[in-house]
């Protein structure tokens, strides 16, 4: 029997200890780390075509086609962005310093968007 009694002890007493443990530790902050999104052009489209993003988020977008290239590009009051001329397999990245909404256009698609919403 005792060491049944011990058993159980142990199973109580462990989340017990490791709950007032954390507890001592104090408020935990959290600081979100930057995140980099992936955003792949092809088929005359972006995928996603909306991305909830936070100010210090990257996006990578890259030309997913075999053969076309892509040109995207923003103009916004606050920014502008231009990766130039895309070929096959390139990649461009933009890293987001402003809050607010902004459109991705493809300057050889103009089909092509993608909308960023930047907290």
């Amino acid at each position: 029997m005792p060491i049944c009694n011990l058993g159980r002890t142990f199973l109580i007493g462990t989340p017990i200890a490791l709950m007032a443990g954390l507890l001592a530790l104090g408020p935990a902050q959290a600081d979100l780390a930057n995140v980099v999104r992936v955003v792949l052009q092809k088929g005359r489209q972006y995928a996603p075509t909306d991305l909830f993003l936070h100010r210090g988020d990257t996006i990578v977008l890259v030309n997913g086609d075999d053969g076309a290239i892509h040109h995207a590009f923003i103009e916004a009051d606050r920014f502008a962005f231009d990766a130039g001329d895309q070929e096959p397999g390139k990649q461009a990245t933009l890293t987001l310093k402003e809050p607010g909404d902004f459109v991705i256009e493809c300057g050889i698609h103009p089909k092509m968007k993608l909308t960023l919403h930047v907290e």
